[in-house]
Order: structure tokens, then C-alpha cells, then sequence
């Protein structure tokens, strides 16, 4: 009985130690190694950027789109608009799900291409020189693949 109370006594002399012994001064969580700071922002942004990425042929072709607030045909129409560049940002509300659908003509046929979209941000504590809130995925791919006519 005397053997297991000494040990008993020594493992907790053995566990205070080790718990007296950590070290307060730590370095804080990093939460992303990836953060650009120029996308973070102090308080939640009322609206964000986002691109919308197509692939026509500038100057000669528009593409028109129609960016829905929720699923495609089903929800709000958000915007429509029409294009020659391969790249148009546009202000939409953060953490909200868009579907867009952008309509290319090629060859006397129209081709439409559907894409849903969602600008997230998120809040960091430690990322940058301030806390913030990041902003991230800020495009949507409505580019044509290989499209071939028979």
C-alpha cells in the first residue's frame, strides 16, 4: 500500500511540474498561410467583387449574361449585361450563392454556359497585422470548352 501512494505522489509531483513548466509565451494560431491581405477587411464589406471570366474572341463577339441571385431560372434575376472583354467585375452581396448564365453565339448557334458562383469570406484573427475579414473566390468560369459543330 506505502508503494502506491509514493507512486501516486510522484506522478503528481511529476504532473505539476510538467504543467508549471509550459510556456505562456506562445505564437498566436496562424489561421491560413495564404492570406493576401489586400482582400481583408477590417469590418464585414457590405458588397464584394466579383469577376466573371469568359473566353470570346474581344472586340468581335458579345457575350450577353443574365446573373441570377440563387439557382439559375429559379430565383431573382440579380443583373443582366453583355460584353466584348474576357473578364467584367461586378458588385455582388458576400456569402451569397449566384448562378450565372452567359450566351455565346458561335457558327449560327447559341451556347450557353451555367455556373454557380459564391464569394466567400471569412474571419481571421491572426492572418494579418489586424484581425479582418478575408475575402476569397471571387470569379465565376463561364468559359467556353472545346465546342465542335457537326
Amino acid at each position: 500500500m506505502k508503494n502506491i501512494s509514493t507512486l501516486l505522489n510522484i506522478s503528481l509531483i511529476v504532473l505539476s511540474l510538467i504543467i508549471i513548466s509550459c510556456d505562456d509565451d506562445y505564437e498566436p494560431y496562424v489561421d491560413s498561410e495564404e492570406i493576401d491581405c489586400e482582400y481583408c477587411f477590417e469590418t464585414m464589406p457590405q458588397y464584394v467583387d466579383m469577376e466573371l471570366q469568359f473566353n470570346q474572341v474581344q472586340n468581335s463577339e458579345t457575350v450577353y449574361f443574365t446573373v441570377y441571385s440563387g439557382y439559375a431560372f429559379a430565383s431573382s434575376v440579380y443583373m443582366r449585361g453583355g460584353t466584348d472583354q474576357n473578364s467584367l467585375w461586378i458588385e455582388v452581396l458576400p456569402d451569397q450563392k449566384y448562378t450565372v448564365v452567359a450566351e455565346y453565339e458561335r457558327a449560327g448557334r447559341f451556347i450557353h454556359v451555367i455556373n454557380d458562383c459564391l464569394v466567400k469570406t471569412e474571419y481571421f484573427k491572426y492572418g494579418c497585422d489586424e484581425p479582418c475579414y478575408y475575402v476569397y473566390e471571387a470569379h465565376c468560369d463561364l468559359k467556353l470548352k472545346n465546342v465542335t459543330f457537326d
